[in-house]
């Protein structure tokens, strides 16, 4: 029986290649001090990007349904919103920097998820960057990226 190039065949196939591109990139990221316990600022996206690329691989491996747009509706435009959020956010990053962005990230894909009061989504964002920002910064000392406007 000769197998199907189908849908999950395509997508495992662009995660695989998400993980190769950000496994590439943590070739240019800074040394990091000897000395620091646990994964560093290297190999923690290494692991990340491995196990990405093996459920990519799972994923390749599962036999695709067959398309029937009863069962598969169109991808959505909301859909691609939150897609191009997640595009933008790695430039506005070297901008705004690594807070800021997970901050403004987290109003935007809110609000496209369908959260229309205000208030709640600046609060969850500003507690969950308040929340990276003492995990990553005061417990486990590392530097984030502060981009141009604060100080990059």
């Amino acid at each position: 029986m000769i197998r199907r190039f189908g849908t999950n065949q395509a997508a495992a196939l662009c995660v695989a290649l998400v993980a190769a591109a950000a496994f590439a990139a943590t070739y240019g990221f800074d040394p990091v001090p000897e000395g620091l316990p646990g994964l560093g600022a290297v190999e923690f996206p290494r692991l990340i990007c491995l196990v990405m690329a093996g459920m990519a691989v799972l994923l390749f491996l599962q036999e695709s349904a067959p398309h029937d747009p009863e069962v598969a509706p169109p991808i959505r435009g909301d859909a691609i919103a939150i897609f191009a959020a997640c595009l933008l956010a790695v430039p506005l990053m070297a901008v705004i920097g690594m807070l800021g962005t997970i901050a403004v990230f987290l109003v935007v894909v809110g609000r496209l998820w369908g959260e229309v009061r205000w208030p709640m989504l600046l609060a969850v964002s500003l507690s969950m960057t308040a929340i990276i920002w003492l995990v990553f910064v005061k417990i486990f000392r590392l530097t984030l990226p502060t981009g141009m406007v604060f100080g990059g």
